[in-house]
Parts: C-alpha cells; sequence; structure tokens
C-alpha cells in the first residue's frame, strides 16, 4: 500500500470514527425517540464498500487510464446493487421494526460517503486533466 493509500484509508477511517460519534450522540440526546440497534453496521459497511472501491479505481487509473469512466459507471452499478441489497437484508431480515430508522441512517451516511469520495475524484480529474493518457501522476492519487 503506497503513502498515498494509506493517507486514504486514514482520512475515511477518521471519518468512520466521526460519523460513528455524531450518530452516537444524535440518538441518545436528540433522536432518542427514534434510536435503532446495530446504527454503527451500516457506517462500517458504506466505509468498507468506498474504501474497496476507491482503491480499485484508483489502481485502475493508474494501470489503464483510459477505462476511467467505464470503471467509475461500473463501480457506480455494483456499489448501487450492493447497497440496496444490504438494506433488503438488514430490513427484512434482521431490523425489521426499524427499517424506516435504518433506512434513514444509512441514505445519511452514504451521502456522507459519497460527498467525500466524489469530491477526492474530482480533486484526482481536475489535477490530472491536462495529461496525456498512460502518463496518469501517481503522487496525486489519494490526497
Amino acid at each position: 500500500m503506497t503513502k498515498e493509500q494509506k493517507r486514504f484509508v486514514i482520512i475515511a477511517a477518521i471519518m468512520v470514527v466521526a460519523a460513528v460519534c455524531v450518530s452516537q450522540a444524535l440518538f441518545l440526546t436528540a433522536l432518542k425517540a427514534y434510536d435503532f440497534p446495530a446504527r454503527t453496521l451500516s457506517i462500517v459497511f458504506v466505509w468498507l464498500v468506498s474504501c474497496s472501491f476507491h482503491y480499485w479505481l484508483m489502481k485502475t487509473v493508474v494501470d489503464k487510464p483510459k477505462s476511467f469512466i467505464m470503471i467509475f459507471f461500473l463501480q457506480t452499478a455494483v456499489k448501487l446493487m450492493l447497497y440496496v441489497a444490504f438494506l433488503a437484508i438488514c430490513t427484512i431480515v434482521f431490523f425489521r421494526e426499524y427499517a424506516v430508522q435504518f433506512i434513514l441512517h444509512f441514505f445519511v451516511v452514504y451521502l456522507f460517503f459519497a460527498i467525500f469520495e466524489v469530491s477526492l475524484i474530482m480533486k484526482f480529474i481536475k489535477e490530472n486533466s491536462g495529461q496525456m493518457s498512460g502518463s496518469v501522476d501517481k503522487s496525486n492519487l489519494f490526497q
């Protein structure tokens, strides 16, 4: 794992800790009436998927820069299917009585990580847009 990849994972891990803390604080105070078990499950799942897919995308861009758009759209579709399957399984099998709270919590967590991931991808595209294919600057991948 490169220095940039470690930086991405560290930032994402800090975001997970922050998300768990905010979630705990909100559901123990202002949203106490809507509390449900296993709130951390959705946060950790979105974090794992985001980190895995972001790593895959950046690795692909370094190896085959021309396939960035195709891989990005493929990943978006696969992530969507994973998230829908995760929500369906959790709400139908495990948290039937807390389905609305679980889905809303998952949606907020998803938005939190999606903004983070898209901002990193946009920064990467902006910094590398003038380069020829095959000459991606590897030092800017995970900043």
